[in-house]
């Protein structure tokens, strides 16, 4: 991952958009040189990135290129995602996330659908990011869709017929991927995902295509016990008594801070029936487990946590259960990667005219912020390593003599909060780690630096 940080922005853009097929040879040149200017500078809009009319014409004219798709710009890098999700040891996770994509700012924008919010505009992402659960160490993205709503609202069963089609994109991720691994390779594609991902036709196509998946229960379904008993899920989950404790890491959000939380937990296995309705109507049970984890003693006005789990993978221990909470608690990351996606990309800001060119641009900005999000994981591993041994001592020499620190052993974190600092984080030692967006400026500004030795002081 750090390789693929350290390398120029023209031979990153190459690797990501070099054998895109865009039908003819001069549009792929163009798209490198666009994906390494958007690389350069994220967050700026396209006239500062593209840095002159002439380049600004260009880049307008290949977004518009009825041949540039999100898909085509996109599919070099997912192929190549999954290619080394194959090369992997062990466990692979794939976790899945939607989000909307808001240009209710931009009225005239011609092609955007409706949003949930009344009179909200723009289009949904569905995003699959690869990731290594033991280091966090995210491969890229393995697919994303993106799809509008109609922008008149629906009858109430066109309606409930248009939503079923969207629940869909969970089973046609997995369908666009492939199949996993075969089981004596030792490696495990894992779909992880949150409440909507609670579809029954999710979980067949993973049994169909070798996947394991872990999601989160979202109502209260029926279901059989091993003993041919009918029950609901999440009642029945509850009855289950405590087996084993783990505590999980809570993110600080909604104006509450971050903490550790401590979980019973609880597990036993059951059988989801088909529905009642719909395409999967007469379908065979399924087999899962449900892994329940929750918090019997929250501090003082905070709501209990609870997870109710669903998974194919087998359970029948507290390491197998253990080991399914913790790569629920990983889901975080796809959250952080759409932060990537709107804020250090800034997505939702881009003011195109049509919803095929946003589409053609998020092709090139879903990349960018792979590698936003990998350089905030490479930040965080190993902090007590030695710097040296996981970035180039140019680097280290270049960010000591710049700040005027003293010379010698660095460790990675001192390192990396020192990069921070080129970007405008403080490193007081109240503060926490540094974010991702202050941690790319000072990333930017270090490679000028080390480019240019003799605006060293």
């Amino acid at each position: 991952m750090l390789q693929e940080l350290t390398q120029d922005v023209k031979n990153w853009a190459a690797q990501q958009w070099g054998a895109a097929k865009l039908g003819d040879k001069r549009r792929q040149a163009r798209a490198v040189t666009l994906g390494a200017q958007l690389a350069a500078n994220p967050a700026a809009q396209l006239p500062e990135q593209t840095g002159s009319w002439k380049e600004l014409k260009a880049a307008y004219r290949l977004l518009n290129e009825s041949d540039v798709t999100h898909a085509d710009l996109g599919s070099p890098h997912w192929e190549n995602t999954r290619r080394v999700a194959r090369l992997c040891d062990g466990d692979v996770l794939f976790i899945q996330d939607g989000t909307e994509l808001d240009f209710s700012h931009h009225p005239k924008v011609v092609g955007l659908g409706r949003l949930n919010k009344l009179k909200r505009h723009g289009m949904l992402a569905h995003s699959c990011l690869a990731v290594t659960p033991a280091q966090n160490n995210v491969l890229g993205l393995a697919a994303q869709r993106v799809w509008q709503r109609s922008p008149k609202a629906q009858e109430s069963k066109g309606a409930c017929s248009y939503r079923a089609n969207e629940y869909d994109v969970w089973a046609e991720t997995l369908q666009a991927i492939g199949p996993a691994p075969a089981p004596e390779s030792g490696v495990r594609w894992i779909s992880v995902g949150d409440r909507a991902s609670d579809i029954y036709g999710y979980f067949r196509q993973a049994q169909d295509l070798g996947w394991g998946v872990v999601a989160r229960a979202a109502k209260d379904r029926i279901i059989y016990t091993l003993a041919g008993e009918r029950a609901h899920m999440l009642q029945w989950a509850r009855e289950l008594p405590s087996q084993t404790t783990t505590t999980a890491e809570m993110r600080g959000r909604d104006g509450l801070p971050a903490r550790r939380a401590s979980l019973q937990v609880a597990w036993a296995d059951c059988e989801l029936p088909a529905p009642r309705w719909g395409k999967e109507r007469g379908g065979p049970r399924l087999r899962v487990s449900v892994v329940r984890a929750w918090e019997s003693d929250p501090p003082p006005g905070v709501e209990p946590l609870e997870w109710v789990l669903v998974t194919n993978l087998v359970v029948i221990d507290p390491a197998d259960a253990l080991q399914v909470t913790g790569y629920y608690e990983k889901r975080w990351i796809v959250e952080e990667y759409h932060k990537c996606l709107k804020t250090g990309c800034a997505m939702e800001a881009r003011q195109l005219e049509t919803s095929e060119g946003l589409q053609a641009l998020l092709g090139f900005l879903a990349i960018v912020a792979v590698r936003l999000l990998c350089l905030r994981t490479v930040s965080r591993q190993q902090p007590n390593t030695p710097a040296r041994h996981v970035v180039a001592p140019p680097l280290i020499e270049t960010v000591q003599r710049y700040l005027q620190l003293p010379p010698g052993e660095m460790t990675a974190r001192d390192f990396w909060r020192a990069v921070a600092r080129l970007g405008g984080f403080l490193g007081r030692k109240s503060d926490g780690d540094p974010g991702w967006q202050t941690l790319w400026r000072g990333w930017l500004k270090l490679q000028d630096l080390a480019w240019q030795p003799d605006s060293v002081p």
